[in-house]
Protein backbone atom coordinates (compact mmCIF):
# COMPACT_ATOMS: atom_id res chain seq x y z
CA UNK A 1 0.00 0.00 0.00
CA UNK A 2 0.92 3.67 -0.35
CA UNK A 3 1.46 3.95 3.39
CA UNK A 4 4.05 1.16 3.33
CA UNK A 5 5.92 2.81 0.46
CA UNK A 6 5.93 6.12 2.32
CA UNK A 7 7.26 4.42 5.43
CA UNK A 8 10.10 2.79 3.48
CA UNK A 9 10.89 6.08 1.69
CA UNK A 10 11.05 7.82 5.05
CA UNK A 11 13.84 5.45 6.05
CA UNK A 12 16.32 6.81 3.47
CA UNK A 13 17.65 9.62 5.71
CA UNK A 14 18.30 7.00 8.39
CA UNK A 15 21.34 5.81 6.45
CA UNK A 16 23.10 8.91 7.80
CA UNK A 17 22.80 7.80 11.43
CA UNK A 18 24.18 4.86 13.38
CA UNK A 19 22.72 1.35 12.96
CA UNK A 20 21.20 1.47 16.45
CA UNK A 21 19.52 4.80 15.71
CA UNK A 22 18.31 3.45 12.39
CA UNK A 23 16.79 0.44 14.12
CA UNK A 24 15.11 2.62 16.73
CA UNK A 25 13.60 5.24 14.41
CA UNK A 26 12.53 2.72 11.79
CA UNK A 27 10.91 0.52 14.43
CA UNK A 28 8.93 3.49 15.73
CA UNK A 29 7.78 4.41 12.21
CA UNK A 30 6.49 0.90 11.66
CA UNK A 31 4.95 0.80 15.14
CA UNK A 32 2.99 3.88 14.09
CA UNK A 33 1.95 2.13 10.89
CA UNK A 34 0.81 -0.93 12.84
CA UNK A 35 -1.18 1.19 15.30
CA UNK A 36 -2.62 3.14 12.39
CA UNK A 37 -3.81 -0.04 10.66
CA UNK A 38 -5.47 -1.17 13.88
CA UNK A 39 -7.22 2.18 14.28
CA UNK A 40 -8.37 2.05 10.66
CA UNK A 41 -10.02 -1.35 11.20
CA UNK A 42 -11.77 -0.14 14.34
CA UNK A 43 -12.78 3.17 12.75
CA UNK A 44 -14.11 1.61 9.55
CA UNK A 45 -16.56 -0.37 11.67
CA UNK A 46 -17.72 2.88 13.29
CA UNK A 47 -17.91 4.56 9.87
CA UNK A 48 -20.04 1.79 8.38
CA UNK A 49 -22.46 1.77 11.29
CA UNK A 50 -22.78 5.54 11.44
CA UNK A 51 -22.96 5.90 7.66
CA UNK A 52 -25.97 3.62 7.24
CA UNK A 53 -27.66 3.40 10.63
CA UNK A 54 -26.78 6.87 11.91
CA UNK A 55 -25.71 5.30 15.21
CA UNK A 56 -22.68 6.54 17.16
CA UNK A 57 -21.79 3.23 18.76
CA UNK A 58 -20.14 3.66 22.16
CA UNK A 59 -20.17 -0.13 22.58
CA UNK A 60 -17.77 -0.58 19.66
CA UNK A 61 -14.66 -0.65 21.84
CA UNK A 62 -16.08 -3.30 24.14
CA UNK A 63 -17.14 -5.42 21.17
CA UNK A 64 -13.44 -5.24 20.27
CA UNK A 65 -12.65 -6.31 23.82
CA UNK A 66 -14.89 -9.37 23.47
CA UNK A 67 -13.02 -10.26 20.27
CA UNK A 68 -9.69 -10.02 22.07
CA UNK A 69 -10.77 -12.31 24.91
CA UNK A 70 -12.44 -14.79 22.56
CA UNK A 71 -9.22 -15.02 20.56
CA UNK A 72 -7.14 -15.41 23.73
CA UNK A 73 -9.41 -18.20 24.97
CA UNK A 74 -9.40 -20.17 21.72
CA UNK A 75 -5.63 -19.87 21.33
CA UNK A 76 -5.11 -20.95 24.93
CA UNK A 77 -7.37 -23.98 24.44
CA UNK A 78 -6.31 -25.08 20.94
CA UNK A 79 -2.93 -23.48 20.33
CA UNK A 80 -4.18 -22.25 16.94
CA UNK A 81 -4.02 -18.50 16.39
CA UNK A 82 -5.81 -18.73 13.03
CA UNK A 83 -8.69 -20.53 14.72
CA UNK A 84 -8.64 -17.83 17.39
CA UNK A 85 -8.93 -15.10 14.74
CA UNK A 86 -11.82 -16.95 13.11
CA UNK A 87 -13.60 -17.29 16.45
CA UNK A 88 -13.17 -13.58 17.17
CA UNK A 89 -14.58 -12.62 13.76
CA UNK A 90 -17.54 -15.00 13.96
CA UNK A 91 -18.24 -14.32 17.62
CA UNK A 92 -18.30 -10.54 17.28
CA UNK A 93 -20.33 -10.73 14.06
CA UNK A 94 -22.98 -12.77 15.88
CA UNK A 95 -22.79 -10.39 18.85
CA UNK A 96 -23.35 -7.42 16.54
CA UNK A 97 -26.29 -9.13 14.84
CA UNK A 98 -27.91 -9.94 18.20
CA UNK A 99 -27.44 -6.40 19.52
CA UNK A 100 -28.86 -4.85 16.36
CA UNK A 101 -31.85 -7.17 16.16
CA UNK A 102 -32.81 -7.11 19.84
CA UNK A 103 -31.98 -3.55 20.91
CA UNK A 104 -30.74 -1.04 18.37
CA UNK A 105 -33.37 -1.63 15.68
CA UNK A 106 -35.93 0.05 17.94
CA UNK A 107 -33.93 3.28 18.20
CA UNK A 108 -33.54 4.26 14.54
CA UNK A 109 -34.77 7.71 13.61
CA UNK A 110 -33.52 11.24 13.81
CA UNK A 111 -35.15 11.90 17.18
CA UNK A 112 -33.52 8.97 18.95
CA UNK A 113 -29.86 10.10 19.00
CA UNK A 114 -29.80 10.53 22.78
CA UNK A 115 -31.47 7.16 23.28
CA UNK A 116 -28.88 5.52 21.01
CA UNK A 117 -26.01 7.12 22.93
CA UNK A 118 -27.39 6.00 26.27
CA UNK A 119 -28.20 2.52 24.98
CA UNK A 120 -24.78 1.89 23.42
CA UNK A 121 -23.10 3.29 26.54
CA UNK A 122 -25.11 0.84 28.62
CA UNK A 123 -24.22 -2.03 26.28
CA UNK A 124 -20.55 -1.07 26.61
CA UNK A 125 -20.73 -1.21 30.40
CA UNK A 126 -22.58 -4.53 30.25
CA UNK A 127 -20.03 -6.10 27.89
CA UNK A 128 -17.06 -4.86 29.90
CA UNK A 129 -18.63 -6.11 33.10
CA UNK A 130 -19.33 -9.45 31.45
CA UNK A 131 -15.72 -9.75 30.33
CA UNK A 132 -14.48 -9.07 33.87
CA UNK A 133 -17.01 -11.54 35.30
CA UNK A 134 -15.98 -14.34 32.93
CA UNK A 135 -12.24 -13.72 32.57
CA UNK A 136 -11.42 -11.69 35.67
CA UNK A 137 -10.13 -8.15 36.14
CA UNK A 138 -6.45 -8.92 35.66
CA UNK A 139 -4.86 -8.88 32.23
CA UNK A 140 -4.07 -12.00 30.23
CA UNK A 141 -0.74 -12.61 28.56
CA UNK A 142 -1.42 -13.11 24.85
CA UNK A 143 1.64 -14.71 23.22
CA UNK A 144 2.50 -14.38 19.56
CA UNK A 145 1.62 -17.45 17.49
CA UNK A 146 4.53 -19.89 17.26
CA UNK A 147 4.86 -19.35 13.50
CA UNK A 148 5.16 -15.57 13.91
CA UNK A 149 8.03 -15.42 16.38
CA UNK A 150 11.22 -13.50 15.75
CA UNK A 151 11.94 -10.69 13.32
CA UNK A 152 12.02 -10.08 9.60
CA UNK A 153 14.73 -8.11 7.78
CA UNK A 154 13.36 -4.99 6.04
CA UNK A 155 16.26 -3.45 4.12
CA UNK A 156 17.92 -1.25 6.76
CA UNK A 157 16.48 -2.78 9.91
CA UNK A 158 14.67 -5.76 11.38
CA UNK A 159 11.10 -5.65 12.63
CA UNK A 160 9.04 -8.16 14.64
CA UNK A 161 7.43 -10.65 12.28
CA UNK A 162 4.06 -10.66 14.03
CA UNK A 163 3.73 -6.87 13.88
CA UNK A 164 4.62 -6.97 10.20
CA UNK A 165 1.84 -9.50 9.67
CA UNK A 166 -0.61 -7.23 11.50
CA UNK A 167 0.22 -4.44 9.02
CA UNK A 168 -0.21 -6.79 6.06
CA UNK A 169 -3.44 -8.27 7.45
CA UNK A 170 -4.83 -4.79 8.02
CA UNK A 171 -4.07 -3.79 4.43
CA UNK A 172 -5.67 -6.98 3.08
CA UNK A 173 -8.82 -6.52 5.18
CA UNK A 174 -9.19 -2.88 4.12
CA UNK A 175 -8.84 -3.87 0.46
CA UNK A 176 -11.35 -6.70 0.92
CA UNK A 177 -13.87 -4.34 2.52
CA UNK A 178 -13.42 -1.84 -0.31
CA UNK A 179 -14.05 -4.56 -2.90
CA UNK A 180 -17.07 -5.80 -0.95
CA UNK A 181 -18.62 -2.33 -0.88
CA UNK A 182 -17.90 -1.60 -4.53
CA UNK A 183 -18.07 -4.95 -6.32
CA UNK A 184 -20.85 -6.95 -4.67
CA UNK A 185 -24.63 -6.57 -4.77
CA UNK A 186 -24.87 -6.30 -1.00
CA UNK A 187 -22.08 -3.72 -0.92
CA UNK A 188 -23.83 -1.60 -3.54
CA UNK A 189 -27.07 -1.83 -1.57
CA UNK A 190 -25.22 -0.68 1.54
CA UNK A 191 -23.81 2.33 -0.32
CA UNK A 192 -27.20 3.12 -1.79
CA UNK A 193 -28.81 2.86 1.62
CA UNK A 194 -26.35 5.30 3.15
CA UNK A 195 -27.23 7.91 0.54
CA UNK A 196 -31.02 7.46 0.29
CA UNK A 197 -32.58 5.01 2.72
CA UNK A 198 -36.15 5.94 1.77
CA UNK A 199 -35.55 5.26 -1.92
CA UNK A 200 -34.04 1.84 -1.21
CA UNK A 201 -37.02 1.01 0.98
CA UNK A 202 -39.43 2.24 -1.72
CA UNK A 203 -37.84 -0.16 -4.22
CA UNK A 204 -39.00 -3.06 -2.08
CA UNK A 205 -35.57 -3.91 -0.71
CA UNK A 206 -35.49 -5.20 2.86
CA UNK A 207 -33.59 -2.35 4.53
CA UNK A 208 -33.70 -4.05 7.92
CA UNK A 209 -31.65 -6.92 6.50
CA UNK A 210 -29.02 -4.47 5.25
CA UNK A 211 -28.91 -2.83 8.69
CA UNK A 212 -28.37 -6.23 10.26
CA UNK A 213 -25.49 -7.11 7.93
CA UNK A 214 -23.81 -3.72 8.36
CA UNK A 215 -23.89 -3.84 12.14
CA UNK A 216 -22.55 -7.38 12.06
CA UNK A 217 -19.71 -6.40 9.72
CA UNK A 218 -18.87 -3.35 11.81
CA UNK A 219 -18.74 -5.48 14.95
CA UNK A 220 -16.61 -8.11 13.19
CA UNK A 221 -14.10 -5.45 12.12
CA UNK A 222 -13.76 -4.41 15.76
CA UNK A 223 -13.39 -8.03 16.85
CA UNK A 224 -10.74 -8.66 14.21
CA UNK A 225 -8.78 -5.61 15.33
CA UNK A 226 -9.04 -6.80 18.93
CA UNK A 227 -7.74 -10.26 18.06
CA UNK A 228 -4.85 -8.87 16.01
CA UNK A 229 -3.75 -6.35 18.63
CA UNK A 230 -4.01 -8.87 21.49
CA UNK A 231 -0.49 -10.30 21.17
CA UNK A 232 0.88 -6.74 20.98
CA UNK A 233 -1.06 -5.16 23.86
CA UNK A 234 -2.25 -8.24 25.86
CA UNK A 235 -5.88 -8.75 26.88
CA UNK A 236 -7.15 -6.49 29.69
CA UNK A 237 -10.54 -4.92 30.49
CA UNK A 238 -9.77 -1.33 29.46
CA UNK A 239 -8.26 -2.21 26.07
CA UNK A 240 -11.49 -1.46 24.22
CA UNK A 241 -11.98 2.05 25.56
CA UNK A 242 -8.30 2.83 25.01
CA UNK A 243 -8.69 2.12 21.29
CA UNK A 244 -12.22 3.51 20.96
CA UNK A 245 -11.30 7.08 21.89
CA UNK A 246 -8.65 7.56 19.16
CA UNK A 247 -10.93 5.67 16.75
CA UNK A 248 -13.65 8.28 17.26
CA UNK A 249 -11.03 10.96 16.58
CA UNK A 250 -10.11 9.15 13.36
CA UNK A 251 -13.74 9.15 12.19
CA UNK A 252 -14.12 12.88 12.91
CA UNK A 253 -10.79 13.88 11.35
CA UNK A 254 -11.37 11.75 8.26
CA UNK A 255 -14.89 13.10 7.78
CA UNK A 256 -18.04 11.38 9.04
CA UNK A 257 -18.85 8.48 6.74
CA UNK A 258 -15.80 8.82 4.49
CA UNK A 259 -14.07 5.50 3.73
CA UNK A 260 -10.96 7.13 2.27
CA UNK A 261 -10.86 9.75 5.01
CA UNK A 262 -10.99 7.08 7.71
CA UNK A 263 -8.01 5.24 6.21
CA UNK A 264 -5.86 8.36 5.82
CA UNK A 265 -6.77 9.77 9.24
CA UNK A 266 -6.15 6.42 10.94
CA UNK A 267 -2.67 6.08 9.50
CA UNK A 268 -1.82 9.71 10.32
CA UNK A 269 -3.02 9.45 13.90
CA UNK A 270 -1.24 6.14 14.45
CA UNK A 271 2.06 7.67 13.35
CA UNK A 272 1.38 10.87 15.29
CA UNK A 273 0.77 9.02 18.55
CA UNK A 274 3.86 6.86 18.30
CA UNK A 275 6.23 9.60 17.09
CA UNK A 276 4.99 12.01 19.75
CA UNK A 277 5.59 9.34 22.35
CA UNK A 278 9.24 9.21 21.27
CA UNK A 279 9.66 12.85 22.28
CA UNK A 280 7.27 13.15 25.23
CA UNK A 281 5.39 10.02 26.23
CA UNK A 282 2.78 11.82 28.34
CA UNK A 283 1.68 13.87 25.32
CA UNK A 284 0.99 10.90 23.03
CA UNK A 285 -2.63 10.59 24.16
CA UNK A 286 -3.34 14.33 24.09
CA UNK A 287 -1.78 15.05 20.70
CA UNK A 288 -4.60 13.33 18.80
CA UNK A 289 -7.12 15.81 20.22
CA UNK A 290 -4.86 18.75 19.37
CA UNK A 291 -4.56 17.37 15.84
CA UNK A 292 -8.34 16.98 15.61
CA UNK A 293 -8.89 20.56 16.78
CA UNK A 294 -6.47 21.92 14.18
CA UNK A 295 -8.08 19.91 11.37
CA UNK A 296 -11.58 21.01 12.37
CA UNK A 297 -10.50 24.65 12.47
CA UNK A 298 -9.28 24.36 8.89
CA UNK A 299 -11.89 21.89 7.62
CA UNK A 300 -14.94 21.78 9.92
CA UNK A 301 -16.30 18.65 8.20
CA UNK A 302 -13.01 16.75 8.40
CA UNK A 303 -10.51 15.91 5.67
CA UNK A 304 -13.09 14.35 3.34
CA UNK A 305 -16.32 15.43 4.97
CA UNK A 306 -17.75 16.77 1.74
CA UNK A 307 -18.00 13.25 0.29
CA UNK A 308 -21.06 11.06 0.59
CA UNK A 309 -20.96 8.42 3.26
CA UNK A 310 -18.97 5.25 2.56
CA UNK A 311 -17.15 6.89 -0.36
Amino acid sequence: MVSSLLAVTALEPLTLVSPLQTQYYATQLFNGLMLGMTLVLVSLGLTLIFGLLGVINFAHGDILLVGTYLAWTIQAQTGSFLLAIGAAILGTFVLGVVLERTLLRYTYGRYNALLQLLLTFGIAEFLRGGVMLVWGQSGKNFPNPSWAQGSIDLVLFSYPLYRTLVIVAGAVLIAALYLFLNRTDMGLLIRAGTQDREMVDALGIDVSRIYLVVFGIGAALAGTAGALIGPVRAAYPTLGIELLIPAFVVVVVGGLGSFRGTIIAGLLIGELQVLTGMVYAQASEVIVFVFMAVILLVRPRGLFGEEGVIE
